[in-house]
């Protein structure tokens, strides 16, 4: 991020209806074929995808080339399924507060985005929930990320 670039960081809610989710490990830079998969899946079942694909980045797991993703997306309409090891449905995903941060350069890492967010969390006295959920939209041929940041809790200035 160059000392230049104007930041905008939005509060609001975050909320998304009939939500079908999958936890994957991947190499970094396959992270789209896990979000591929899920959309084919959801196509496969007579289903579409009413909002974008997003995702959270766990810790590395013991192969450091490897980490843990949960991928999300919203369906059109509620579906039943038995308890499974792939795939997990929520009614309603819903968080209240956090900052969202429109991450547009794919090509910088994602970090320098994640530690803007933490910086301007800190002077506003915000207590952040980590991993980030990361919200891929995609235009003119190409992406961008929403970094949607939960915000915990807001402490005085007290505390």
């Amino acid at each position: 991020m160059r000392g230049d670039e104007l930041v905008i960081l939005k509060r609001r809610p975050l909320i998304f209806h009939n939500v079908l989710s999958t936890n994957v490990s991947s190499k970094a830079e396959e992270w789209h074929l896990a979000a591929t998969d899920l959309r084919n899946a959801v196509i496969k079942n007579g289903l579409y995808g009413t909002g974008p694909i997003f995702y959270r980045v766990f810790t590395p797991s013991d192969n450091n080339d490897v980490f843990n993703y949960t991928f999300y997306l919203p369906i059109n309409e509620k579906v039943q399924m038995k308890e499974n090891e792939k795939y997990s449905f929520t009614d309603k995903l819903e968080i209240n507060d956090g900052l969202v941060f429109r991450h547009v350069d794919l090509d910088s890492e994602l970090e320098e985005s994640y530690q803007l967010i933490r910086g301007v969390a800190k002077s506003q006295n915000l207590v952040l929930n980590e991993p980030f959920y990361n919200i891929y939209l995609e235009i003119y041929g190409g992406g961008i990320i929403d970094i949607y940041a939960p915000i915990v809790v807001e402490k005085s200035n007290d505390d």
